[in-house]
């Protein structure tokens, strides 16, 4: 009966790490227990043998396919806040201002999709 902080960086860095999938684990959250939505950079190391690692170190942009399951998150569970967690590698101002303008674009993106879809 809790609320959930939805952390799509974190479930895209572990579906890619374990190989499940990400688009499943999101469907199966209850839409009325998202309360918030975390977005994040994370780093991918190469471990051998062809393999690779992703850590979700809050260092970097949030990456293209996090973007997107964003966009299947706000889908999903409505126009929810959203925190860009930035806590390692810290860019210029205008930097994390690009990735806070990023996430309204796509929040408003969704919202004007939301209200057009309940008008027809």
């Amino acid at each position: 009966g809790c609320g959930i902080l939805c952390d799509v960086n974190n479930i895209f860095v572990s579906a890619c790490n374990h190989g499940w999938d990400a688009h499943a684990y999101l469907a199966a959250l209850p839409p009325q227990a998202i309360g918030e939505i975390h977005l994040a950079g994370h780093s991918i190391r190469e471990i051998g043998h062809g393999k690779t690692l992703r850590i979700d170190d809050h260092g970097s942009r949030v990456a293209p396919p996090v973007w997107a399951l964003y966009r299947e998150a706000l889908a999903r569970f409505g126009p929810v806040p959203t925190l860009i967690e930035w806590d390692t590698n810290i860019p210029a101002l205008n930097v994390l201002m690009e990735e806070a303008a990023t996430a309204q674009s796509i929040l408003e993106e969704r919202h004007h999709e939301s209200v057009c879809a309940i008008a027809a």
